[in-house]
């Protein structure tokens, strides 16, 4: 494994000469070697913040009965086909390449003579390779204003202050990439309920790294920088595509499930007369009902005023043939004059 991993950084220094440059290509293509892992726990872990609130019902239901709980939940995470324990995997996957890395750079590293002497690299022993050679040729392995091969603490131990300065600058961007991976775990869904154990642990996090980079060799800690952030671009293409696709398939359900369209003016709606009309059919309708009423109220009229011998009816509470309820009579109407014979005459 260790005479792979230092075959894969000579090939990888061929493409880019730079002590630093071959471990940021042999970083970025484990990364890549790792990407279907790492996006299938980056979606675990959307699902996993997306069910939170039935889960914390689920916690809430069986209160004080861990085995009951335990049932329930994995019932819920295989209806709902979520593996809790998938988004561990690319992590528990790192370690040993981070281990495998550090020996072998340790190893590239060594020197045969003692201190002050050129590199002698372990597994490119007889290799005239392009690293093996440049490694044989120096004592430092300079890449980014630094030495690759000593850590952070040990410049600062050795008193050379200045020279400290890019070893910082490395754990500092550590510990920002920490920090922005987990602003987007916690950015995906604000309103889902977090225990604050947990967000105590996501605070804390980004900053255990510190120690660790600080006592690393700065090779490792490179390693560190950049899958930090081909893990940082790989979560937030998982998140916008995994977005994407629910916002789609809600604006498909909303379109499936929109009112039918209002019919066209001019046009009536069939049914039971209860449906919604449009304003041009509303307006005709009143209009042809208040013309109804005001002739049906003048054919009442003239029907009362033109008949003789009847009777007419009064609607302010009088009763028939001018009675009242007081047993009072009214006044008979006045009898209408007969039209003149003479006027007929003429026109004749």
């Amino acid at each position: 494994m260790f005479d792979f991993l230092a075959g894969v950084l000579a090939e990888l220094y061929k493409i880019w000469p730079s002590f630093g440059g071959a471990i940021v290509l042999f970083t970025t293509l484990v990364m890549l070697v790792l990407s279907p892992l790492s996006i299938k726990s980056t979606r675990s872990m959307i699902a996993m913040q997306r069910v939170g609130p039935e889960v914390k019902k689920l916690q809430a239901k069986h209160k004080g009965d861990r085995e009951a709980l335990n049932k329930e939940m994995m019932a819920f995470y295989q209806e709902n086909n979520i593996n809790p324990f998938s988004s561990c995997l690319p992590m528990l996957l790192q370690i040993p390449v981070f281990i495998v890395l550090y020996q072998v750079l340790i190893g590239l590293t060594r020197r045969s003579a003692g201190p002050g002497s050129n590199f002698d690299p372990k597994y490119l022993e007889g290799e005239n390779t392009p690293l093996a050679v440049a490694l044989r040729a120096t004592d430092k392995m300079l890449s980014f204003g630094m030495d690759l091969s000593e850590s952070a603490w040990a410049t600062v131990q050795g008193g050379r202050l200045t020279a400290a300065f890019p070893y910082v600058v490395l754990v500092v961007l550590v510990v920002l990439t920490a920090v922005v991976q987990q602003r987007q775990i916690q950015g995906r869904n604000p309103a889902a309920t977090v225990n604050p154990q947990q967000q105590m642990i996501a605070k804390v996090m980004p900053f255990i790294f510190v120690p660790i980079s600080v006592s690393l060799p700065a090779g490792v800690v490179i390693y560190f920088v950049v899958s930090n952030v081909v893990r940082i671009g790989q979560q937030a293409l998982v998140t916008w595509m995994d977005f994407r696709q629910v916002a789609e398939e809600g604006a498909e359900d909303k379109k499936t499930k929109a009112p039918a369209p209002a019919p066209p003016k001019g046009e009536i709606t069939k049914g039971n007369g209860k449906g919604p009309k449009s304003a041009g059919n509303a307006k005709q309708a009143n209009a042809k009902q208040a013309n109804a009423k005001g002739g049906a109220a003048k054919r009442a009229g003239a029907k009362g005023g033109n008949a003789k011998g009847a009777s007419p009816k009064k609607a302010d509470g009088k009763g028939v043939n001018g009675s009242r309820p007081d047993g009072q009579h009214a006044k008979p109407p006045t009898p209408v004059a007969p039209r003149s014979r003479k006027r007929k005459k003429k026109r004749r």
